[in-house]
């Protein structure tokens, strides 16, 4: 496997040592229970899926939804330890503060759940888009897990189906397409994965939202004066871990149209850098090159497929149909 073959020898702490084993970077830290991202890479010096003493499911996983509760603590005004700041936030192992183009402040610590202090001027509640999509994740990041830029859409089974795509448009308005086709729930992006195990999937628990093109669209905006609109439909449970049956890539006139194509390994990796979210927080706490080996192993054990659209051409149910069908007709 690509990713066993450029992981073997790979230190948590990010040291190589030509496979002569892990350093725990628990110990590197003041707390003793931080999580890795990486988690086999940790405790066997090199990853394979298919030859791993432990199962990689045994780390318990906690929904991030709950992870993020309203703590009642003011948020600091600037962290002060931080590993990268830039205007909008500032970003440490251990701490995540956000602050809003209104003027509002966003923290969240491990343990501590989520502080805000809401803008002046500004309805109740101005900040809370913004707990269920930058503090979550940046509470994932914290918690060693991927934060992607994705819908997702319940099928009949249970699993999420994750759908994403280089326009927002696109993989929001497929989504819609594909609850409008089944019935079935749909999540709003960020979408959460383990990258060792995909299979285990989070969601922020709230409705699908869609992007503003048009003056005339009727759904109300999630926050006064917002661009982004939220949409009346139900939505998939943030409350707990759901397992994942993989990633469409929707392209824009690229590929086969109307075919739902296996996308090989290489390109795998590609996609995956283009739907994670906000990766500047990821390097931050992680670092350039256990993020570059996650994208490997995330790459790897994410079954992902690209759907092409016509140039040009929204999705609608007529394509979500062929979809669908194409993706069960592979899984059987």
């Amino acid at each position: 496997m690509w990713a066993a073959f450029f992981i073997t020898g790979y230190r948590a702490d990010g040291d190589v040592r030509n496979g002569q084993g892990a350093t725990d970077r628990h110990l590197l830290s003041p707390q003793a229970a931080l999580p890795d991202l990486l988690r086999c890479n940790r405790r066997f010096g090199k990853y394979d899926k298919h030859n791993c003493p432990f199962s990689i499911c045994e780390a318990p996983l906690d929904p991030i939804l709950s992870l993020i509760a309203a703590s009642d603590r003011q948020p600091p005004e600037t962290l002060e330890k931080k590993r990268q700041a830039t205007p909008f936030f500032e970003v440490d192992r251990e701490a995540f503060l956000f602050r809003s183009p209104s003027g509002g402040r966003l923290h969240y610590a491990p343990g501590q759940g989520v502080a805000v202090a809401e803008p002046k001027n500004r309805p109740a509640g101005d900040l809370q888009p913004f707990v269920l999509t930058s503090g979550f994740a940046a509470a994932a990041w914290i918690e060693g897990r991927v934060p992607l830029s994705a819908n997702a859409v319940e099928l009949a089974d249970g699993r999420l189906l994750l759908i994403a795509s280089d326009r927002e448009d696109l993989h929001e308005t497929m989504a819609l397409a594909l609850g409008d086709l089944t019935g079935l729930a749909l999540s709003d992006a960020p979408v959460v994965v383990d990258p060792e195990d995909p299979t285990r999937v989070c969601t922020n628990g709230q409705p699908i939202t869609l992007r503003k093109t048009r003056n005339d669209m009727a759904h109300l905006p999630v926050r006064d004066g917002a661009r982004r609109l939220r949409v009346d439909r139900p939505a998939i449970d943030g409350s707990k871990v759901h397992s994942c049956a993989g990633l469409v890539c929707i392209s824009d006139g690229k590929g086969e149209v109307g075919e739902l194509t296996q996308i090989s390994l290489m390109h795998c990796i590609a996609e995956i850098k283009k739907h994670i979210f906000m990766p500047l927080v990821g390097n931050a706490i992680w670092g350039e090159r256990t993020m570059g080996i996650a994208h490997l192993v995330l790459a790897n054990n994410l079954p992902m497929w690209r759907f092409a659209l016509p140039a040009g051409q929204k999705p609608t149910t007529d394509f979500a149909t062929q979809l669908l069908s194409q993706f069960q007709a592979q899984e059987a």
